[in-house]
C-alpha cells in the first residue's frame, strides 16, 4: 500500500506512517525528502528522511541510503545528530533522526551579513570547538574488534552544522562519510561543498581525518571574517584556490582576532596534511584555551541565536506547538493491519552502537505459527503413507 506523504508544512492533517505520524515536509534534496514527524501517541518530534519514490527501484541508491543510516547509527555523541532507526514502510526506505529546533550555521552567517555584523569571536570559537569534538569522536570510532573505522565526514560546512535555540551545536550530516570498512554512501562521485573541501579532496586523493580538520578551519575562518574563504566565478576557479590553500589570516579582516587565534586557524589550513593539526582534539584544545579567556557560556550562544534569528525562532515556536497538539491513540482499531516496516538495520547495542532505542522487528500472530506446524505435520504424514507402501 503506497503512502502519500505531504508536500507542504504543516500538512492539512497528520499522515500515518507506520509507527509514526508525518506532520509535514521540512526539507528536500536530490535523493530524499525530510519530514517532521512524531511517534504515534507521543508528542516528541523527530525528523524522518524518506528516499524519493523515483529512486526506490534503483538498488545502488537503496544501498547508498541504507549504508548512510548504518554509519549514522554508530555515532552516539552529543554534538552529532542522533539516528534512531533505519527501515522500510510500505516499500519506502526511511531514516528516523533526532529533530533539532534551531537554524543551521549558514543561516546565522547570512543573517549576520544582512545586519552588517560579524559573529562574535567567542561564539565562533564555541561552535568550532563543539564541531571538532564531534569529529574527533567519529574519527576515533572502532568496530567490535577495536579496529579503527577511519571514518571521515567529507562534508563539514555551515549547512551541515546546526545551532539549536537552546545553544547546542550539532553536526547534521554524515551522509557522504566514508569508513575503511566499506560502509559508504559515496559511489565514486565528487561530493560535498567545493569551497569547504580540503586540497587533497578536490584533487581526488585518499582522505583521512586531517581533511575534516582543514574543512573545519575553513568554517571557523568564515565565522570570524563573515566572508567566504574560497570565492571564484566558477567551480574550477574555486577548486584551484582550494588546491593552492594560500589564505590570509582572519585578523586581516577582523581586528578582534588575536595573533594566537590566527596561528591556530592557519595551522588548520595548511596545504599539506602533515603540517596541519593531526587530530581534531588537538585543534579543539588550542581553541578551548583561547575561548577560556572570554568566560563564555552556552546561554550566550542561545540568546544570540534567538535574537539574530528572531523570525526563524518565531517559526520554530509554531513548529514546536505541533508537538503539543492532540496526539492520536497509538492503539487504533486497525493496528493489526498497519505495516510497521521491515527492519533494515539491527539496532541492538554493540561495541560501536550509539545506545539508540532498539527497534523491534514486526512480530507475527500466533496462529501463523500454528498453521505452519499443521502444514509440516500433514506433509510428514503424507510422506509416511507414500514411502511406507
Amino acid at each position: 500500500m503506497a503512502v502519500n506523504l505531504p508536500e507542504k508544512f504543516p500538512a492539512d492533517r497528520p499522515v500515518p506512517f507506520g509507527k509514526y505520524e508525518i506532520l509535514g515536509r521540512i526539507g528536500r534534496g536530490g535523493m530524499a525528502n525530510v519530514y517532521l514527524g512524531r511517534p504515534r501517541g507521543q508528542t516528541r518530534l523527530v525528523a524522518i528522511k524518506c528516499m524519493k519514490d523515483k529512486l526506490g527501484d534503483q538498488q545502488s541508491f537503496i544501498d547508498m541510503f541504507v549504508q548512510e543510516g548504518k554509519l549514522a547509527i554508530q555515532l552516539n555523541y552529543d554534538t552529532i545528530v542522533k539516528t534512531y532507526e533505519v527501515g522500510r514502510i510500505h516499500g519506502m526506505y526511511f531514516i528516523c533522526m533526532e529533530y533539532i529546533a534551531g537554524v543551521d550555521l549558514s543561516t546565522i552567517l547570512r543573517n549576520c551579513q544582512r545586519r552588517a555584523q560579524r559573529l562574535p569571536v567567542p561564539h565562533a570559537l564555541s561552535i568550532g570547538v563543539r564541531v571538532l569534538e564531534g569529529l574527533h569522536y567519529a574519527h576515533e570510532l572502532t568496530d567490535g574488534s577495536g579496529t579503527s573505522l577511519n571514518l571521515v565526514n567529507r562534508d563539514v560546512s555551515p549547512a551541515n552544522i546546526r545551532v539549536s535555540f537552546d545553544g547546542q551545536v550539532k553536526i547534521l550530516d554524515f551522509g557522504i562519510a566514508k569508513a575503511a570498512s566499506g560502509l559508504t554512501s559515496e559511489i565514486g562521485m565528487l561530493k560535498g561543498k567545493i569551497s569547504h573541501m580540503s586540497p587533497e579532496q578536490v584533487r581526488g586523493l585518499p582522505l583521512d581525518r586531517r581533511s575534516d580538520i582543514f574543512s573545519t578551519a575553513v568554517v571557523i575562518h568564515e565565522m570570524l571574517t563573515g566572508e567566504k574563504l574560497f570565492r571564484g566565478d566558477s567551480e574550477f576557479r574555486v577548486m584551484d584556490l582550494v588546491r593552492k590553500a594560500d589564505v590570509r589570516p582572519p585578523s586581516a579582516t577582523n581586528q578582534r582576532v588575536s595573533a594566537k587565534l590566527d596561528d591556530v586557524i592557519l595551522r588548520g589550513l595548511q596545504k599539506l596534511p602533515a603540517e596541519r593539526y593531526q587530530t581534531a582534539a588537538e585543534m579543539a584544545d588550542d581553541l578551548r584555551t583561547i575561548l577560556s579567556e572570554y568566560n563564555f557560556t552556552k546561554a550566550e550562544l542561545r540568546s544570540f541565536t534567538r535574537e539574530l534569528c528572531a523570525e526563524e525562532w518565531v517559526k520554530e515556536q509554531r513548529v514546536l506547538s505541533l508537538s503539543t497538539a492532540t496526539a492520536s491513540d497509538p492503539h487504533t482499531a486497525d493496528e493489526e493491519q498497519e505495516d510497521y516496516g521491515d527492519l533494515v538495520v539491527d539496532l541492538k547495542p554493540s561495541t560501536v552502537s550509539t545506545g539508540s532505542r532498539v527497534a523491534q522487528a514486526p512480530t507475527h500472530p500466533w496462529w501463523m505459527y500454528a498453521l505452519l506446524g499443521v502444514a509440516v505435520l500433514a506433509f510428514a504424514a503424507a510422506a509416511i503413507v507414500v514411502f511406507g507402501r
